[in-house]
């Protein structure tokens, strides 16, 4: 059931009293049903968009950008003025064209009127995550911001330390003579994180405030370093009296009570009258509070990648040369991806890019624009896909990529096509059987006219123009009735050799009246096949009808024949149909299985060969033709014995 479905995905990172007890929803219309299913789900609904209360922080209904966020559900005329909100829209199929203005301002998704329960709810809880996801981003970045602030005059990076190390240089002398007087630990206070100044025995002689609070023991040996028991590990402050030079590391220590710090460690040497390195200053920075904010940062920055690569689209970020900088894990799945190649070379395999470009367009002018074209995956086969595009800033507000989302609509496409064509046939299929029975009336006249006058030669006459169009309408109703079917395949495992040697005896018949001999060889054609038998002999049927045909047609000779030929090779069933008739020209061979293309002018359907072809491909199987003008033609077809999983089955015609 829906609302069995986890509520939260993300935890909520800012001020455990701020934090939400469950996703608050506010419906901005009339429905009750709604209500009553988000409330049921563990979802909490406000009714009208004064129920908001304490989530707002402003005046109006602008959320506070330190409380957590509020979904809102609202149909495309009850969308509030709410900042900070995600908005699902809830529309009916009339108002998608508003819908769509809505997404382009701003809102998250639609869901279509009647609503499907599941898919609303799962719908609001996307649209919470991103809301949570947003929120927890941006306290992210304030807390970082406000602790790098904090910790900058206390951080000493790389390009400080020769500065650092002069000022040390400098002050050396007037270090060793303050080392005992009574105000070097004033002077020592006021440098910043934990600092110490320790001697050749390892004391520490002088240390500031932070120092002494957190390190300093009655034994006064300054800093426990985790590494301390490693073999070879050196101390650094030994490490500096050794070498004369300064040291920096990064590694864990102990505080005097037992904590561990992340820390980052500087050791200067401090040279006496002398020059000789009499102290050493060692400075520990705690980059505890910055490790953490990072681990935050790249918590949060896993989960936006992790919702970039999830995403049910492809999506791809580009630059203004159009190269692919970044793509999502859907994408890369069914394109040739490569990082910086051309979107126009992966999808299209153009060499320049497409007109009207919606992603030049974005970075003409900054708006999102749509687009539908059509693409090709790595295994190049054809994709629709409706195409969305928004501008990506930098922080002057300068457009330096474009995020590109793609939807895939080849499904729509198709089933439009489908619905279309079917249009198209029941109009074609209507004005042929209206010819064929006009000319049926035609013979059962002339038989009739015969009958009246006994003559035999007229009603022979008669009764062979009813049988011939009686044939050709029976063919052109079986076809539809193929074509129209749309259901999975009845696989069974059948005898190859018998079921190829019964796959002339529907157009035997045929071809025996007018003198063309059928001649089947099925001496290598052992073991069985897995298919569905039925469909499969329809198939292969009027492949051997269209041979036997393509003999009549041919006049230029008188020996015609028709071949069919079996046998079993690899874990493949193969069956050859060859015809010496009229041939092929390159055009017909290029259109042959394309919905109601014939080169029989009206004699044919355009359907038999389509449908054949389709029968072999959700056999997971392949059909060859090669053929001449004059000389013939040969089918070869190519299908597993065994059907494994074929994604072509998947559904009907």
């Amino acid at each position: 059931m829906p609302h069995s479905i986890p509520l939260f995905r993300h935890s909520y990172a800012s001020d455990p009293a701020c934090a939400p007890s469950m996703p608050t929803v506010l419906v901005t219309f009339d429905a009750p049903d709604i209500v009553s299913l988000l409330r049921r789900a563990g979802f909490s609904v406000l009714e009208t968009p004064r129920g908001i209360g304490g989530l707002c922080g402003t005046s109006g209904f602008a959320v506070d950008r330190q409380n957590p966020p509020t979904v809102i559900l609202a149909r495309p005329h009850s969308v509030p003025d709410i900042l900070d909100s995600e908005i699902v829209i809830l529309a009916f199929p009339e108002e998608f064209d508003d819908a769509a203005t809505l997404l382009d301002e701003g809102a998250s998704a639609i869901v279509p009127e009647p609503y499907a329960p599941g898919l609303l709810l799962a719908t609001i809880r996307k649209a919470w995550d991103d809301a949570l996801a947003k929120h927890e981003l941006l306290q992210l970045r304030t807390d970082a911001n406000a602790v790098a602030r904090k910790q900058a005059a206390n951080l000493l990076h790389d390009e400080r330390i020769a500065a650092a190390s002069q000022i040390v240089e400098g002050l050396s002398r007037a270090m060793i003579e303050a080392v005992e007087d009574a105000k070097c630990t004033e002077y020592v206070a006021k440098l910043p994180t934990y600092v110490s100044v320790h001697d050749r025995c390892g004391s520490v002689v002088a240390a500031n405030a932070a120092f002494r609070s957190r390190f300093c023991t009655n034994d006064a040996q300054g800093i426990t370093y985790q590494s301390a028991d490693n073999e070879n590990w050196t101390h650094p402050v030994e490490e500096t009296f050794t070498s004369g030079h300064a040291c920096k590391r990064c590694e864990p220590i102990f505080t005097a009570t037992g904590e561990e710090l992340p820390a980052l460690i500087y050791t200067f040497p401090v040279g006496g009258p002398s020059k000789d390195q009499d102290l050493v200053l060692e400075i520990a920075v705690d980059v505890s509070e910055v490790e953490e904010q990072q681990q935050k940062l790249l918590r949060a920055q896993r989960q936006y990648r992790k919702l970039f690569d999830e995403a049910p689209c492809f999506i791809t970020v580009q630059d203004k040369d159009l190269r692919i900088v970044d793509a999502n894990r859907l994408f890369k799945e069914h394109f040739p991806y490569s990082e910086g190649g051309h979107c126009y070379e992966i999808l299209k395999h153009r060499s320049e890019p497409c007109m009207d470009c919606p992603i030049l367009k974005t970075f003409e002018d900054g708006q999102s624009h749509q687009a539908e074209m059509q693409v090709s995956t790595q295994k190049g086969t054809p994709c629709n896909i409706l195409v969305q595009t928004a501008p990506v800033h930098d922080e002057d507000g300068n457009i330096t990529h474009v995020i590109e989302l793609s939807a895939d609509i080849t499904m729509i496409r198709q089933l439009q096509g489908h619905l279309a064509t079917l249009g198209i046939m029941l109009g074609s299929m209507s004005h042929g059987m209206k010819g064929l029975l006009m000319a049926i009336d035609g013979g059962a006249y002339n038989v009739e006219a015969g009958l009246r006058k006994n003559d035999m030669e007229r009603i022979a006459s008669g009764w062979a123009q009813v049988r011939g169009k009686l044939a050709t309408l029976r063919k052109m109703s079986m076809d539809i009735l193929d074509f129209a079917k749309a259901r999975e395949l009845e696989l069974g495992v059948t005898d190859l050799r018998s079921f190829a040697e019964k796959q002339v005896d529907a157009v035997r018949h045929k071809a025996q009246s007018h003198g063309i001999p059928l001649y089947v060889d099925t001496e290598k054609a052992s073991g069985t096949l897995e298919a569905d038998a039925g469909i499969l002999t329809s198939a292969i049927t009027n492949i051997l009808d269209n041979a036997v045909d393509a003999c009549l047609y041919d006049r230029s000779k008188t020996d015609h024949a028709v071949h069919l030929r079996a046998w079993r090779n690899e874990g493949y069933a193969h069956f050859e149909i060859e015809d010496n008739g009229v041939g092929l020209d390159p055009e017909t061979r290029q259109n042959m299985f394309t919905m109601f293309f014939s080169s029989k002018g009206s004699v044919g359907t355009g359907i038999g060969l389509f449908y054949a072809h389709e029968v072999i491909s959700r056999h997971c199987g392949e059909i060859d033709v090669t053929s001449e003008v004059g000389k013939g033609t040969r089918f070869h077809i190519r299908l597993p014995l065994r059907q494994e999983s074929c994604p072509s089955r998947a559904s009907g015609f």
